[in-house]
């Protein structure tokens, strides 16, 4: 059967130019291998052995097909039908496809590379993956087994795992997943990954990945960058999520978690590529490249060894030039030229596949050997581990090949435990491992010598890294918990103990409680400062008097701050050993990041009677913002909700603290106003404070949250003051609520204005205030009205606004309308024929020309497949397609609105633009504007969506100002080169675009 094509503009031209768009180390050249149409808003991508590009995005998977040989796709062959996700995992593989999207990893039989797929798939295994957390990239290992990297939401459970070997057998957070090659065995190799995108084997047959950051907890003392990791069978990653927390992550120098090869900052990780090819130079061979979507970059990361494990120093290879819309989402090597072929897109943005050659590389260049592995058993295999894990006394300075065997052989000897002897040879072989210096290879035999029932009480105290990090290892092991808190007690009574012994000491006690985060803690800031099981009275009283004199003398950070972390735990009365692993460890100098910390930790503890700290507490939680903002330490949305919740705990904890902080001399500042409520300050005080600091202080910075104390103030003393606050940016809707207490004629203006807001409470209390003034200007003020009711026309979700708007209408007008927006439209014009046009809002439509071409229009001769045509020629499709945000859905679209409505929304875009596709408009320091949807945003600057294949990254610090503003990026005039007979057609076509029928 003939394929099915999409067929696009295919030229003879000359081969693509560089682009410009990328900045590259010298002697590395990109080109654009495809674009927007040919790969639009692309996920994910692979390349199959015969060097053919594969693609994925909503609804679509494709073969890119270079015709000419030019270097540059001219058309695509798509190979699936009825696709409902966006394919985030793609793998071609001899005549089998593998495709992760809609609901499973998937294989389809008959790939060739040419011919659209015919049969149904078969379920390999079945995950979420619709979501950006789901299952994500799927990839064959050196051992011949297919891995398949899931996020933190895919819904991996202890359930999926159908074989006993597992390395993690109870999984938590994104994982890892290996299935055998006859997919009858599905196991976690690793666990604890927040959102992984991607992963790739290194030339020893070792799988990395590439971690997101928690983006939303910048600033706070759990958040951890963007990571580069080894992965290890049974390794855990430190995320928690959803199973056991929900921001809070165990920190990368906890004992029991693997840390990263290196740390990247801020991004949103996506493509990983170990290099194995040699076309580029040597250098970059056997390393790896990481793509971050948020910041349109490319590190190259090269790889030394570091005992069993690795170490890489990253650097930033590709990089987006300006403001372009380069946001990777995958990277493949090409077999065959060695190319490193990146594609670009995700949520609606630019799609595209470039190509990246070096150009001077080899002639014929060849792909690099890479390590075979076996997760298979042998007769011969159970001697070769024993032999491979034992320390070779003559030869001290193992190499890390060696060290990476012995920790292969000990995983296999915990995998094949039934096939071991017991001997004392098996015994001395693990437990001479448990001391070794590598922490991969202490966790490896720690994991062997639970699956082999090993003794390791007696394990030597006098080698590293002594008792207390395995008993970590080993804590959770049936019978071991009592052993293990007697091993940490004696740590914390030997004054000689390491800073690595105190930590393990102190991870003890949490894993023998249940580990961090009480089930009522969940989605708080206490997720890890409080236990599961609780702290017998007893140890609770030993840890106390054990820790005092460490809690005292320790300088070494980490010390410090899990000691804080325990002081939490224990809670109780805020007695000297509590302030000193607390408050005391927060000075002039110290990071604000660590103050955060220890004033959850204090926050936990109680205080009975006013002393000197309680003004010590006052003074450092009235600085900390300012400290913040002094040492320009970037905040996301958790920190304020975070910071709220400690001031609430201390503000019922903490006797006469809030008379220490309304009577401190630093009290006023514009910040200091998210203490009023939780600390429980008398609010007239608070006012009063803020109204002297402002008046001190020209300059004063007012926030919203100060300008709402003034309703507190008696208008005539502060009319003035509201006059003046009116006119600066972002305080209007702040004012606005102040005066709505007590609302003034001279007021009106400004309640019309509230009227316009896109905040419902908003306008609610504006039309609560306009009902309570004289009936005045009724046409000006009630097309605010009527216009406003068409922004919030949810009966259900906006009905406390509709309610207040439709009230004051009645009560404005003395007349009694019926209760929706198109009576009271009509009941306006009507009254003030002149206000068809303030409703409209018409920006140069001329209605009544289009009125009597619409009269003219035989609707009933509209043809559904013709209106398919005309849909593309107005480019409907650009912006509305399911994949894109600019725009709303247009499934359904003729049952919720009528043709005159939909005429009118398609010809006045501008009339009244629903709130979630409001453009922002950014302006940047050198004074350059942009006009878009927001994609991205955080404190490190946005993404804007600024049309249907242009997207802009603009970075925070070059951010001048964001605003909100009226006009729909939608532009006027689309039916203008439309005959009548397609307006008809575009009609008929709308009417068959359907809602999806609910599951």
């Amino acid at each position: 059967m003939t394929a099915v094509l999409l067929l696009l503009s295919a030229s003879a031209a000359a081969p693509p130019a560089p682009v410009t768009d990328l900045k590259l180390p010298p002697g590395f050249t990109a080109k654009l291998y495809a674009d927007n149409p040919v790969a639009p808003d692309t996920y994910t991508m692979t390349i199959d052995d015969a060097g053919r590009v594969l693609i994925a995005g909503r609804g679509y998977v494709r073969v890119l097909v270079d015709d000419d040989n030019d270097g540059c796709a001219d058309r695509a062959v798509d190979l699936i039908d009825g696709l409902k996700d966006g394919p985030m995992g793609l793998l071609a593989e001899g005549d089998s496809l593998f495709v992760v999207g809609d609901g499973g990893l998937k294989r389809y039989r008959g790939y060739n590379g040419r011919d659209k797929l015919k049969g149904l798939p078969e379920t390999i295994l079945a995950l979420k993956t619709a979501g950006e957390h789901d299952a994500h990239a799927v990839r064959r290992g050196p051992d011949g087994w297919l891995y398949l990297l899931c996020g933190n939401m895919a819904g991996v459970r202890k359930t999926t795992i159908t074989d006993a070997r597992s390395p993690v057998r109870d999984p938590i957070a994104g994982v890892l997943v290996r299935i055998s090659p006859d997919f009858k065995s599905v196991e976690v190799v690793a666990d604890g990954f927040r959102n992984p995108y991607s992963f790739d084997f290194n030339r020893d047959g070792e799988p990395f990945t590439y971690d997101s950051d928690n983006e939303r907890c910048v600033g706070l003392p759990w958040y951890e960058p963007c990571q580069f990791y080894h992965i290890v069978p049974g390794g855990n990653y430190g995320w928690r999520a959803p199973q056991r927390a929900q921001t809070w992550r165990k920190p990368p120098y906890f004992p029991d978690v693997v840390p990263p090869v290196c740390t990247l900052g801020r991004g949103s990780p996506t493509g990983v590529a170990c290099y194995l090819h040699s076309q580029f130079p040597k250098k970059y061979q056997g390393g790896f490249f990481l793509a971050d979507w948020t910041f349109g970059r490319i590190h190259h990361v090269p790889l030394a060894a570091n005992n069993s494990t690795y170490t890489g120093a990253p650097e930033v290879f590709a990089e987006a030039v300006g403001t372009s819309g380069f946001a990777p989402t995958a990277l493949a090597v090409h077999p065959k030229t060695g190319e490193l072929f990146v594609s670009i897109g995700g949520r609606g943005t630019r799609g595209g596949v470039y190509r990246i050659t070096f150009d001077k590389g080899e002639a014929h260049p060849k792909p690099l050997p890479v390590a075979k592995r076996s997760l298979d058993y042998a007769k011969a295999s159970a001697e070769q581990w024993l032999t491979a894990a034992e320390p070779n006394p003559r030869k001290p300075a193992n190499t890390a090949e060696d060290l990476r065997k012995r920790r292969h052989a000990l995983e296999m000897m915990a995998r094949y435990r039934e096939k071991m002897s017991w001997s004392d040879a098996l015994i001395d072989a693990v437990k001479s491992n448990l001391a070794s210096a590598d922490p991969l290879m202490r966790a490896a035999a720690a994991r062997a010598a639970v699956a082999l029932a090993i003794p390791v009480g007696d394990v030597p105290n006098n080698a590293p890294p002594t008792a207390a990090q395995i008993a970590v290892a080993l804590v959770t092991a049936p019978d071991e918990p009592v052993w293990a808190i007697k091993v940490a007690l004696g740590v914390f009574d030997n004054t000689k103990a390491t800073e690595n012994e105190l930590i393990a000491a102190m991870r003890i006690v949490h894993l023998a409680h249940g580990d961090l985060t009480a089930k009522d803690s969940v989605g708080t800031v206490w997720e890890g400062y409080t236990l599961r099981d609780e702290i017998p009275k007893e140890l609770a009283r030993q840890l106390r008097a054990g820790l005092t004199e460490r809690v005292r003398k320790s300088t070494q950070q980490h010390v410090e701050l899990e000691t804080g972390r325990l002081f939490a735990i224990l809670g109780g009365e805020f007695d000297p050993p509590a302030r000193w692993a607390t408050l005391d460890r927060i000075r002039k100098d110290s990071d604000p990041v660590d103050d955060f910390h220890y004033l959850i930790a204090a926050a936990r503890t109680s205080s009975k009677f006013v002393s000197p700290r309680t003004d010590e507490l006052a003074t450092a939680l009235l600085g900390l913002q300012q400290k913040v903002k002094s040492r320009g330490v970037p905040l996301d949305r958790h920190w304020p909700l975070r910071f709220d919740e400690i001031l609430t705990r201390f503000g019922n904890n903490w006797h006469k603290l809030n008379e220490a902080v309304v009577d401190h001399g630093e009290f006023g500042r514009p910040e200091h106003a998210a203490l009023v409520r939780p600390l429980k300050l008398d609010a007239d005080d608070a006012t009063r404070r803020f109204v002297l600091s402002a008046a001190k202080d020209r300059r004063y910075d007012w926030t919203p949250g100060v300008v709402e104390f003034l309703a507190r103030v008696p208008r005539a003393n502060v009319d003035r003051l509201l006059l003046d606050l009116w006119e600066r940016p972002g305080l209007e809707d702040a004012v606005l609520r102040v005066l709505a207490h007590d609302p003034r004629d001279t007021d009106r203006p400004k309640f019309v204005v509230g009227l316009k807001a896109l905040d419902p409470g908003l306008v609610r209390i504006s039309a609560d205030a306009l009902a309570k003034l004289p009936t005045t200007d009724t046409k000006d003020v009630c097309v605010a009205a009527i216009r406003a009711l068409r922004r919030f026309p949810d009966a259900k979700a906006d009905a406390g606004t509709r309610a207040a708007l439709f009230t004051f209408l009645q009560k404005h007008t003395r007349d009694k309308v019926e209760s929706t927006e198109k009576a009271w439209a009509a009941w306006l014009v009507k009254q003030h024929p002149d206000a068809a046009k303030a409703l409209d809002a018409n920006d140069g439509f001329d209605a009544t020309a289009w009125q009597k071409r619409a009269a003219g229009i035989v609707w009933t001769a509209g043809d559904a497949e013709r209106g398919r045509a005309a849909f593309a020629k107005a480019t409907c499709a650009a912006c509305h397609d399911g994949g894109r945000a600019i725009g709303p859905s247009l499934l359904g679209i003729t049952k919720r609105f009528s043709r005159d409505d939909l005429l009118t929304a398609i010809l006045q875009p501008n009339k009244d633009v629903p709130p979630r596709y409001r453009p922002v408009r950014v302006t940047t320091t050198n004074d350059t504007s942009y006009t878009g949807i927001i994609v991205y945003e955080a404190t490190d600057g946005v993404i804007l969506q600024t049309g249907a294949d242009t997207t802009v990254r603009i970075a925070g610090t070059d951010i001048a100002s964001k605003k909100l503003v009226d006009v729909s990026l939608m532009p006027a005039g689309l039916l203008d080169k439309l005959t009548d007979a397609e307006i008809a057609d575009l009609l008929a076509y709308l009417g068959t675009l359907a809602e999806p029928k609910p599951k």
